[in-house]
């Protein structure tokens, strides 16, 4: 048995890093409601009133029902067939969001309302009068070991205190995720409740010049409320990025939760996951700036996206599935081909079928006998989509794939201790036996 300890210290007091100019946008930031139908929320005063200010996105779906795939899915292209919001871990050999950001050293953090501490991996945090307000289900990126087994990326993960701290400090990253507590997004309340609780918070950022400057915001809801229609939620684009001739105008362009990861890739020229995130279209906002061409989804009409499909995190012994692999020869809306890490641990898996063609269908688990929306697997694939420009002919597969070695020699059990120091440091501890 071996032990490795290593020890990483990072500042509470974040340093803002150097911005890496994006196409249309520097700054992204999502915010997460919960689970409310898009008719019975699009008509809300407040949403009304923040709509004025910028873009409505009124084709804007949800990924499956309950809410914790949909988290999972908005940042690794996928939900891998999870139906429920039980503890979940997804292998260390799937990537997410984080590896494509981490290409280009772009600065990126979770805010999570009621988080314990930094990197908090527990199921949830209960307040003294005996109510959940934190949930680990509500917070992507502590599902991912690619993500809790990296210190680094673990103390990322941190509360509503640090974002304020932040922002006060002006040192707030690049890529943002926001998840409220389950009181204030709706969860255990109301949508009223949630929307009111939205407008105190947005409306100080919104009027805050100097944040949004080149900086686009994303509300949306984890999921809608009624199982039986299409899973449609309200969804908004805010912020300085927004022109004036855009605002209070719709797109009725067709966007999922996998449209957060195509879109960074293309403001940002990132390369792709190779997953659902290829073929997922670009928010128009940006997509013009790009000369990006979106395309409508050929089986929209088809699917219903309330019942997850098969795949390997679904509950039901028989509908799991092992992991697929990624495409790794598709190409993103960046222009680039599937990010170096996703080579490295896939490369053995070129000749295996996968569900990833980049043609932007829509999957599901039909209505449980019949499940006629369900991934096709098939061999790899390019894709020709979208893309302006030639740079998939220039990426070349098999010698990127002759070049690359696995990172990956054997996995182990990975333990995280982190605590506070009094010099304002965090020490974060990671051993793997």
């Amino acid at each position: 048995m071996s032990i490795i300890l290593s020890l990483v210290i990072t500042f509470t007091i974040a340093v803002a890093g150097q911005t890496v100019p994006g196409r249309a946008f520097d700054r992204l930031i999502t915010i997460w409601l919960g689970h409310e139908d898009f008719n019975s929320s699009v008509n809300n005063a407040v949403i009304n009133n923040l709509s004025s200010q910028g873009i409505l996105l009124d084709q804007y779906y949800s990924l499956t029902h309950p809410s914790q795939p949909n988290y999972v899915g908005s940042i690794g292209g996928d939900y891998f067939g999870l139906d429920h919001d039980n503890f979940t871990r997804i292998p260390r050999n799937v990537s997410t969001i984080v590896d494509l950001l981490d290409t280009k050293n772009i600065d990126w953090r979770g805010y999570f309302e009621d988080s314990p501490g930094p990197g908090y991996m527990g199921p949830e945090n209960v307040r003294s009068d005996g109510k959940t307000d934190y949930v680990r289900k509500h917070n992507p990126f502590v599902q991912y070991d690619s993500i809790n087994f990296n210190g680094t990326r673990l103390s990322r993960l941190l509360s509503f205190r640090d974002f304020d701290h932040e922002l006060k400090a002006n040192s707030l990253p690049q890529y943002i995720h926001i998840s409220p507590n389950v009181l204030n997004d709706g969860h255990e309340t109301t949508s009223l409740f949630a929307l009111n609780w939205t407008d105190s918070f947005l409306g100080p950022l919104l009027k805050n010049t100097e944040l949004m400057n080149r900086t686009l915001i994303l509300l949306t809801y984890d999921e809608s409320k009624t199982p039986e229609q299409p899973n449609r939620v309200t969804s908004l684009l805010l912020g300085g990025a927004i022109p004036e001739n855009l605002r209070n105008t719709t797109d009725s362009t067709l966007y999922t939760h996998y449209s957060i990861i195509s879109t960074v890739e293309n403001n940002w020229d990132l390369p792709c996951l190779g997953r659902y995130d290829v073929g997922a279209n670009v928010f128009e906002l940006v997509a013009s700036q790009t000369n990006y061409s979106n395309k409508p989804s050929p089986n929209l009409s088809l699917v219903n996206n309330s019942l997850s499909y098969h795949g390997f995190l679904n509950s039901d012994p028989a509908k799991h599935l092992p992991m697929p692999p990624p495409n790794l020869n598709l190409t993103g809306a960046g222009g680039q081909g599937v990010v170096k890490v996703v080579m490295d641990f896939w490369k053995n898996t070129a000749k295996n079928d996968t569900p990833y063609d980049g043609s932007g269908r829509l999957f599901d688990g039909g209505d449980g006998t019949n499940n006629q929306q369900a991934p096709q697997y098939q061999a790899h694939d390019s894709n020709i989509r979208g893309l302006k420009t030639g740079a998939a002919a220039k990426f070349n597969n098999k010698k990127s794939l002759a070049a690359r070695k696995n990172i990956l020699n054997s996995e182990g059990m990975c333990f995280w201790v982190i605590f506070g120091l009094s010099t304002g440091l965090t020490a974060i501890f990671s051993f793997t036996v």
